[in-house]
């Protein structure tokens, strides 16, 4: 078994990540899947999680930036990948070095890039974004997108919208949903290029709407785009956050927890010290209000979350002593689930899962075992 450091650690697991895949190239029927991996993929590691799905048949791959791409193709990554993200003229060498496929959202982009490519004797491979309804990046008009298919540097391979409101059922967005789909298919139809517009709310909730690939996000790391609705198949959470007990001790009533003094304990109780904090990406606004599951027992967070400790009431759990694991983020209980967690805080579970500090080490699990354990900035990554 390889050795790391118990205190705090995100295990991923490969088997529910595939699982996951599986489910959702079944529902997209015969597009391909393009996975999102943005963010050190939402934060379970970008690395361990491209290789897994490209030995699954994953082609198509996406990015927020250049140098997540980069690290992709340092690392195996042979498909398509595509940065959704804006990329500085300094920088074109290295989308032409390293075969990255760029989204272009305005003309004056567009030209800027078919201009380097011009001058260096090369097309560089674009997806055209079109805005049509998110107002972020995207060209507005069929004029604007005809202009840059006709640039001489550019090999246009597809084009894609991202919808605003896909992962939800209200009568309204779900019209207002169907108008950007549409808007899509009138500008991007019948000009040779593949079509994408499905995210994980569209893969879900919009199996019926056309294109070529489909955009997995959130669900392939099996959490809900807008809880509580549900998706369509049975996900399977990919990442589970442990800590460990580090201390014990009994505290008279009366007692005072943690900074600001917000807890007082109204008894005699059993509390212990978990080492994990804001610094890991366990939010303080949690504090006497998230919930952590040992030895089967819901303990409460009592007191303010700190930098790289949490206190929790353990006066329940029989039994308890120092090292006993501790789920912070499971599937073991709803208490623990990463998307219930998002909901008391008013916040997603995207925001929980890239928030897992790079300090937390991704042990990676694959058929039970551990296949890696990434130790950011310590073993090169």
């Amino acid at each position: 078994m390889k050795k790391f450091l118990k205190r705090a650690w995100a295990e991923i697991d490969i088997d529910a990540l595939i699982h996951n895949y599986n489910c959702i190239k079944e529902l997209a029927g015969n597009k391909e899947v393009l996975a999102v991996v943005k963010a050190n993929a939402y934060g379970h590691d970008d690395k361990s999680v491209c290789n897994a799905l490209q030995d699954a048949g994953v082609k198509y791959f996406s990015v927020s930036n250049l140098w997540e791409a980069e690290h992709l193709r340092r690392n195996g990554i042979t498909g398509v990948i595509l940065t959704f993200g804006y990329t500085d003229e300094d920088y074109f060498d290295e989308l032409l070095e390293y075969d990255i496929t760029q989204t272009v959202g305005s003309v004056e982009y567009a030209t800027a890039l078919s201009d380097y490519a011009v001058s260096k004797g090369v097309k560089m491979p674009v997806h055209i974004k079109v805005n049509t309804g998110m107002t972020r990046v995207g060209v507005d008009t069929e004029e604007e997108f005809d202009r840059i298919l006709a640039l001489p540097g550019l090999s246009c391979k597809a084009a894609y919208t991202h919808f605003a409101v896909a992962d939800s059922l209200d009568e309204d967005d779900v019209s207002y949903t169907d108008r950007q789909e549409e808007k899509l298919l009138m500008m991007a139809k019948d000009k040779g290029l593949l079509i994408h517009s499905q995210n994980s709310g569209g893969i879900s909730y919009h199996k019926e709407y056309g294109g070529d690939i489909v955009r997995a996000g959130i669900i392939l790391y099996g959490h809900c785009p807008n809880y509580p609705l549900q998706v369509p198949f049975t996900m399977k959470p990919v990442m589970t956050v442990k800590s460990v007990v580090s201390q014990l001790k009994v505290i008279e009533k009366g007692t005072q927890v943690s900074y600001g003094r917000t807890f007082t304990a109204d008894r005699t109780m059993k509390i212990a010290v978990i080492p994990i904090g804001y610094a890991d990406g366990y939010f303080r606004d949690f504090s006497s209000k998230g919930k952590m599951l040992i030895n089967g027992v819901l303990c409460p967070v009592i007191g303010r979350v700190c930098m790289d400790q949490t206190i929790v009431d353990v006066t329940e759990v029989k039994d308890i002593k120092t090292n006993d694991i501790v789920y912070v983020y499971s599937d073991k209980a709803k208490e623990t689930d990463i998307d219930y967690n998002a909901s008391i805080i008013n916040t997603i579970g995207y925001e929980l899962t890239c928030a897992v500090a790079l300090r937390i080490p991704r042990v990676v699990i694959k058929n039970g075992e551990i296949k890696e354990v990434v130790r950011y900035g310590l073993s090169g990554e």
